[in-house]
């Protein structure tokens, strides 16, 4: 006996069908063995932006992006296997836009059972996606768009025993249908007050309850966050006879939302400063330690550019650093100059990353300003250290050594000659020896500070070691000054010094050498200078 057919036996049903089709809110499509369109509506047309003779004939893969053809191809080969499939995928406009799209379908099969191509609905995601993007700003915007996902029904009698529920329930709930009807509703929530609190709201809102959240555990035992819309179910005569309504699953809303929540407590409570801008790198929002940091209020920040609170280490235009690195790499980072409200500099270290949409444009910007001046100044006295001798704080043999080669290297250029002065203090370990080396310290320091009274600003004096200075005098045109900065060393080092309750005396003996004539470098005149030093010191403690 031949399965009956609607189209003939009830054309008036039929085409009431075939209207609700037409004005329905997905895209419909009916597709046959050979691949080809055969039946499309109206919203199918327009969400793909052809006419309906434009794609009836046609492969549906031609309206699937390259990237996601593999896999619709994948799902229409499983059609054989599988009576119903959901499946996403990227659409493809007709102007070559391309937007996010949700299939439900299901193997069409003839009388005899016969595969017959398929036949299934299109959702346009677009604005759901927008929406999780922008689910921040605008929570009633989320729930709006929420609305018109496609959500589970259920009915439950006067008892709470679940009377009806729709397919979708099963994935909702992890439960097979069967299962789920005459189970009391109450059983499925993770806490019993939830329950309660569902039905006093239920009461008080004269029958009606909207967006009531709460948390129903699954058949497997992982517990999903629900949004439940729900009025009295009445029967004919009035009498309240159940409750029903749908849910949807909000458990990644609610996700989402603990993440922003998470991420705006970071934003507020981070020690460093946090600017959001837009694309063209004006400022949107700003942390309270960038309030701190800069000195402005949060309202004064906004609409600045970033640039107006920093300049770059170099003195090179900031936003023409930021501009072409944010372009290619979408990132960059380096040490700026942070300008605070009363005027005065800082240093910082500023780092901004590109924030991109989904379709890879960029739409906003992140920018950490960290104070560096702690750090700078750790730099510094490090970098101090490196180069100079901890007890005295005069330069030490590595920065002697550098100013040496760079005053030969003028002199070479410029023909004007550089001197070395070797100093070598005499008896200084019968001073050790006499008061202690706390003593000893203190006479080095105060040495190496009478040393610093006979030479100029452009000269050296460095400690070389123990109780032995080196004094470099470049750009001498005139050598005499050598003989005057010996003798001015000479008598303040013979000077006495009081110290430890006593007074100390000590002398010096000086080894002169002369660039060029005594060497052409560093090393060969530090040689020169200490030899004669020594011949000094042998014949009685005058230069040589």
């Amino acid at each position: 006996m031949a399965e009956a057919d609607p189209q003939h036996d009830d054309p008036a049903r039929w085409l009431r069908y075939r209207e609700a089709i037409e004005h329905a809110g997905d895209g419909f499509f009916v597709v046959n063995n050979e691949l080809r369109l055969v039946e499309v509506n109206d919203t199918l047309c327009a969400m793909f932006g052809y006419a309906r003779g434009e794609m009836l004939g046609r492969n549906p893969l031609d309206f699937a992006t390259a990237e996601t053809r593999a896999a619709v191809r994948a799902q229409w080969q499983s059609i054989d296997r599988v009576e119903r499939r959901r499946y996403r995928f990227e659409g493809l406009r007709k102007d070559g836009s391309r937007f996010p799209a949700l299939v439900r379908s299901v193997t069409n099969r003839a009388a005899n059972g016969a595969i017959d191509g398929s036949v299934g609905f299109v959702t346009d995601l677009s604005e759901i996606e927008r929406a999780q993007q922008t689910i921040a700003e605008s929570e009633r915007e989320l729930r709006s768009i929420l609305d018109n996902m496609q959500d589970t029904y259920y009915r439950t009698d006067t008892e709470g025993r679940i009377v009806r529920a729709s397919k979708s329930a099963e994935r909702l709930l992890g439960y097979p249908l069967e299962q789920l009807i005459g189970r009391r509703l109450a059983e499925l929530y993770c806490d019993p007050v939830e329950r309660d609190d569902f039905l006093k709201l239920l009461a008080a809102g004269g029958g009606s309850v909207r967006q009531f959240e709460a948390r129903l555990r699954r058949g497997d035992g992982t517990v999903i966050w629900v949004s439940t819309n729900a009025q009295y179910y009445r029967d004919a005569a009035g009498r309240v006879t159940g409750v029903e309504g749908t849910t949807r699953d909000i458990t990644e809303a609610r996700r989402a939302q603990d993440e922003l929540r998470l991420a705006a407590r970071v934003f507020e409570c981070a020690a460093d400063g946090i600017v959001i801008t837009d694309r063209a790198l004006a400022v949107v929002s700003v942390n309270p330690a960038f309030v701190e940091l800069a000195g402005v209020d949060a309202a004064q920040a906004n609409g600045r550019k970033l640039a107006d609170f920093a300049a770059d280490a170099d003195g090179e235009d900031l936003e023409m650093r930021l501009s072409p690195a944010l372009a290619q790499r979408g990132q960059w980072c380096g040490e700026v100059r942070v300008r605070r409200s009363g005027g005065n500099v800082i240093p910082g270290w500023l780092s901004v990353s590109t924030v991109r949409d989904r379709a890879g444009e960029p739409v906003h910007c992140v920018a950490m300003f960290s104070d560096i001046t702690e750090r700078k100044a750790s730099q510094a006295r490090m970098a101090f250290l490196a180069h100079h001798d901890p007890l005295t704080q005069l330069p030490n043999r590595l920065l002697l050594r550098d100013r040496v080669d760079q005053a030969i290297s003028r002199a070479a250029r410029s023909g004007t000659r550089l001197a070395l002065l070797f100093v070598d203090l005499d008896d200084f370990k019968r001073v050790n020896d006499s008061f202690g080396h706390q003593t000893g310290d203190a006479l080095l320091r105060e040495i190496a500070g009478r040393l610093g009274h006979c030479v100029r600003d452009t000269d050296t004096v460095s400690r070389y070691g123990g109780d032995e200075f080196v004094v470099a005098l470049p750009d001498l045109t005139d050598l005499g000054v050598v003989e005057r900065v010996a003798r001015c060393i000479s008598e303040q080092v013979s000077a006495p010094l009081h110290a430890a309750g006593a007074q100390v005396c000590v002398s010096c003996s000086i080894g002169v050498a002369v660039y060029p004539g005594d060497g052409e470098d560093c090393d060969a005149l530090v040689r020169h200078a200490d030899t004669a030093m020594y011949a000094a010191k042998r014949a009685g403690r005058a230069p040589a």
